[in-house]
């Protein structure tokens, strides 16, 4: 089956954890974090559903795990919308925020957008990422573990969390 079949397919389906998994595999792009990659997949909501996608990313640069995470929002988010039962997609990073060797995984970072930010952002929000704070500042709601915060070099207006929308 190929993308457009799936994407046909994928309008119509009941949103599961499958269903999710299944519709975003063989997604890439660059920066993109394939859904190999999963954690956890979690659904909220019943009719105006938020997608959780946990995924572990290994990078030890701040910056590209921040990209990385925004063009996997991007990305993830513009399938999934195409399921009209879908009123957010959560994209959450795992990995480690320990430098000297423990090996543990945290949260490092949660960013999600709504259908109407995306629409609203849609000049801001596209591939590639140019920017990352721009992302983020667009985003309907963002959550930046603080040992990562401290360590990145292109914050400009970003915060350790956003939740005003």
């Amino acid at each position: 089956m190929n993308i457009a079949q799936k994407r046909d397919i994928w309008a119509n389906v009941e949103v599961t954890r499958e269903s999710v998994q299944l519709v975003l595999e063989g997604v890439s792009g660059e920066g993109v974090v394939g859904i190999a990659q999963v954690k956890d997949i979690q659904l909220q909501g019943a009719n105006n559903k938020t997608v959780t996608v946990d995924l572990k990313h290994e990078t030890t640069d701040p910056d590209l795990l921040m990209k990385d995470t925004a063009e996997t929002l991007i990305t993830y988010s513009k399938i999934l919308f195409g399921n009209n039962s879908i009123g957010t997609v959560e994209v959450c990073m795992f990995g480690n925020p320990d430098a000297n060797g423990r090996s543990v995984s945290k949260e490092m970072v949660r960013i999600a957008i709504n259908r109407e930010d995306l629409q609203k952002g849609q000049d801001v929000i596209k591939l590639p990422v140019e920017s990352y704070s721009n992302i983020f500042r667009h985003a309907s709601w963002y959550k930046i573990h603080p040992h990562l915060y401290k360590q990145l070099h292109h914050k400009d207006k970003l915060k350790t969390g956003s939740y005003l929308k």
